[in-house]
């Protein structure tokens, strides 16, 4: 159960509300039994007088409506399938993927044998050429088919 004011009142709501007379006699044995009821504290918040017999007022004016339980889970969608069989399949045998062997080199100045860092080279794997940067020790990380 829950009480919801009437200006944010949904239409499904509105349809599993209970009546004023049911409203009153649930939320007065709560208020007596002191069981928490959601959306009281945010009733009290619109009170000028936060006292019991006021918030009892705002229902039977039908300022605020208590709603059943079963209007929170009443309108669930259920979800649709989101795969079909051809995805599955695919899921459970995935084509093959092509391999890459890393191919570690690294790149050293030849008189001081000091790594070159951040330095720019061109690499030509396989026949194809591609400009590349050394990391920040000097290393040229070259991904190459594991054929080649």
């Amino acid at each position: 159960m829950k009480l919801v004011s009437e200006l944010y009142l949904s239409e499904w709501e509105r349809q599993h509300a209970y009546s004023s007379e049911q409203a009153l006699d649930h939320v007065r044995q709560a208020l007596l039994d002191r069981q928490p009821v959601e959306g009281l504290d945010e009733l009290r918040a619109s009170l000028l007088i936060d006292i019991d017999s006021e918030v009892l007022e705002q229902l039977e004016r039908g300022e605020w409506w208590l709603i059943r339980a079963e209007a929170d889970y009443g309108d669930w969608v259920m979800p649709v399938r989101t795969f079909d069989q051809t995805i599955i399949e695919l899921m459970k045998n995935p084509p093959v993927q092509a391999s890459r062997s890393p191919k570690i080199f690294r790149l050293v100045a030849s008189v001081t044998a000091e790594p070159l860092a951040q330095q720019r080279y061109i690499a030509t794997v396989d026949g194809q050429a591609a400009q590349r940067r050394t990391d920040g020790e000097g290393i040229a990380h070259l991904f190459a088919p594991a054929e080649v």
